[in-house]
């Protein structure tokens, strides 16, 4: 029954007569059928962590629940090493590169599905596109798009030269597919391999970029100490003078966009390029910063500290952690921040106080950020290409969602009643 109210409901939004009503109901049934394990088109036809921080917008913040009590339910090691994030796939397939030059995709289920053989070591991550495209790039400068079933989808690879590809890709809202190289360039490509436009920044571009809500325009932190902000057409908007950029930028809802300084500071720039604010810490910024529902902004720094700050830049809390850490946090939407530890632990804390929800043993050093699933798996991956996945219970359970989903209905239904009475009056 509460598919048939899930996919009623998604329907009826979908079909223009529901298409005033918030997006957010429309994704909550849809989540909802993944959570009760009913996912069928509604909840598959998209991927729920499709690139680097899980948006265009790498900002780390999920629109889902991830599982409040997770429990190992398998690992699978790849041949090398890795350093890239994973990302999942609508079929919840996890794909990730490693340093044996394979592409990985491994089933939701802990098996094997197929390994993609690259000319050179995969060193960042990759991204899924809507058609579940998975595009990649290695050290040795060749770009690659692979289809799902892991075949090639471009005849060839693009070639960027001898200069490597480290930072995470992206695939704009049109398909376009965007990526940062040691070539001190951003390379926009069209869903075919073709080249669409590439710009010629300061210095080399390790972090990728990262795009604005609208996508109409990206953001590149470059080694040359400044943020580039690129039109969707390539040309130069801003840069900025005012940062020395150490990770990824990350971009809020109204367009502010957060990156962590070499100088110790977290700043938050306008979308014009002008500071908003800046925050201090007692060491480098060594995560991208996570942005929460509420606009919060989570980063750790190079003094053991994890931040929790507020979105006018104020302090929220902090939290001693036992290591440096340098795995980018991911929020989701019953209040937990998790990050992954040097010393292989994946942790959860409360985003309102910073507090330890729980903490699980996951491999050895985790460097990269973590991955959800629909179901709210949690997905880590460490140095050693050990992949890690954790699930369990999710929150609210499935029975709150049932009747959540059939309020919904009825309230929908309701409304298009009275307007058909209205109307005949």
């Amino acid at each position: 029954m509460w598919h048939d109210y899930c996919t009623c409901l998604v329907g009826y939004f979908d079909s223009g007569v529901g298409i005033n009503m918030h997006n957010s109901i429309r994704a909550t049934c849809a989540m909802s059928l993944a959570l009760a394990g009913l996912a069928g088109p509604v909840a598959s036809s998209t991927p729920p962590w499709p690139q680097y921080r899980g948006d265009r917008q790498r900002t780390g913040c999920a629109s889902f629940y991830a599982t409040y009590n997770p429990q190992l339910a398998w690992t699978y090691r790849a041949g090398a090493g890795c350093s890239g994030s994973p990302v999942v796939g609508a079929n919840g397939s996890v794909y990730y590169g490693a340093y044996d030059r394979h592409l990985y995709a491994v089933t939701s289920g802990g098996s094997l599905a197929w390994r993609y053989l690259s000319a050179g070591i995969i060193v960042g991550t990759p991204a899924v596109g809507t058609d579940g495209s998975i595009y990649f790039g290695t050290a040795t400068g060749a770009f690659y798009a692979l289809k799902s079933d892991g075949t090639p989808k471009w005849a060839s690879p693009y070639l960027i030269g001898a200069q490597g590809i480290p930072g995470p890709v992206l695939v704009g809202r049109d398909g376009s597919v965007y990526f940062g190289a040691d070539d001190s360039r951003v390379y926009a490509l069209n869903p075919d391999g073709t080249l669409k436009w590439r710009y010629l920044t300061g210095g080399a571009i390790k972090c990728g970029v990262t795009s604005s809500p609208d996508g109409s325009v990206l953001y590149a932190a470059c080694s040359d100490g400044l943020v580039y902000a690129l039109n969707a057409s390539g040309s130069l908007k801003w840069k900025s003078k005012i940062v020395s950029p150490a990770n990824a930028c990350a971009v809020g809802e109204d367009g502010v966009i957060y990156v962590g300084g070499t100088d110790c500071s977290m700043y938050a720039l306008n979308p014009n390029g002008t500071q908003k604010w800046a925050y201090r810490a007692f060491g480098r910024i060594t995560t991208p910063a996570a942005i929460g529902r509420d606009g919060a902004i989570y980063f750790a720094s190079a003094d053991n500290t994890l931040y929790g700050l507020n979105s006018n830049g104020s302090l929220r809390w902090t939290k001693p952690t036992r290591d440096v850490v340098y795995s980018a946090p991911v929020a989701e939407m019953d209040g937990q921040l998790i990050y992954g530890t040097g010393t292989g632990h994946l942790i959860s804390v409360r985003v309102d106080d910073g507090s330890t929800r729980w903490d699980r043993t996951a491999g050895s050093c985790i460097y990269t950020s973590p991955a959800l699933g629909w179901d709210g798996s949690i997905f880590s991956l460490d140095t050693q290409g050990l992949l890690a996945k954790f699930s369990g219970p999710v929150n609210p359970e499935p029975s709150s969602l049932a009747a959540l989903g059939g309020g919904l209905l009825c309230a929908a239904l309701a409304a298009r009643r009275a307007r058909r009475n209205r109307r005949r009056a």
